[in-house]
């Protein structure tokens, strides 16, 4: 049974081991300084719970070890573990914005490393996650890898780390573009006259009928809205709005650069 040691249990760090414990086996331990106490409380009898790396006897004991941290804490959290001596040990990072370079400068030697991407719907494993690893990993820790990500969710390879930045513009930033489409269409819902509860429920059934009917349509999703805003309709009323000089394009092109570029600046401090 593999030992996995995750290191930062808040939004992200909680939904990953949350779905993991019900979809595998390993033996997991976790080290979070401010959650460790409610994690221990709801998981006492299925992990070992820190509250810092100090507390651990024996750091050589794990064959897996999970950055689950904020960009702005990592440096101070990552020079904790470079007195790491053991062979084939694999680190999985699912740091914004921090590279390869970054774990070779504050670990005390180069190390298997594999950079994750995943988000929020993994909690419900449904996440989308990507990965890329760096010349030293295994394929062996490559399969291990995607087999513990694909537990929750789809898990893809890159080719290239520098893409990672781009996925956590579109999907890992992703759900909270569409959770704000659906607040939106919500409210407005509401501003005409439905109840919260009949305003959730046309909206929520919405939008979990047509991400099924573009999985199950061989339409695309161009083709599937054009189909519904036929010439002189409703549907066309509202989506000339949309489109009307690409101004809706354009906010989400500038959207998704801006946090395309924070994640390139995350990864330069």
């Amino acid at each position: 049974m593999k030992k996995i040691l995750l290191v930062g249990c808040g939004h992200m760090g909680s939904a990953l081991l949350f779905s993991w414990l019900k979809k595998t086996s390993f033996n997991f331990s976790v080290i979070d300084p401010y959650n460790y106490k409610n994690i221990k409380q709801k998981f006492s009898k299925k992990i070992s719970t820190f509250k810092t790396i100090d507390e651990i006897y024996d750091i050589n004991k794990f064959d897996i070890i999970i950055f689950a941290i904020k960009p702005q804490i990592a440096k101070k959290v990552i020079e904790k573990f470079n007195l790491i001596s053991k062979k084939n040990i694999l680190f999985i990072s699912i740091i914004a914005g921090k590279k390869f370079s970054f774990f070779n400068r504050y670990l005390n030697s180069k190390q298997q490393i594999v950079r994750v991407m995943p988000n929020m719907p993994v909690f419900v494993e449904k996440g989308m996650s990507c990965l890329v690893s760096n010349t030293l990993t295994t394929r062996k820790n490559k399969k291990t890898s995607k087999e513990l990500f694909e537990k929750i969710g789809k898990a893809i390879w890159l080719k290239k780390e520098s893409d990672l930045d781009k996925v956590t513009a579109i999907s890992g930033s992703g759900p909270a573009y569409f959770f704000l489409f659906v607040e939106y269409l919500e409210s407005i819902a509401k501003e005409l006259g439905f109840t919260s509860l009949i305003a959730r429920q046309l909206v929520y059934q919405t939008a979990i009928g047509s991400i099924e009917l573009l999985l199950q349509d061989k339409k695309n999703a161009k083709q599937l809205k054009e189909s519904i805003a036929v010439q002189g309709g409703t549907t066309e009323a509202a989506i000339s709005i949309f489109e009307k000089k690409s101004q809706f394009k354009k906010t989400i092109r500038s959207a998704i650069k801006a946090a395309y570029n924070r994640s390139i600046k995350l990864g330069k401090t």
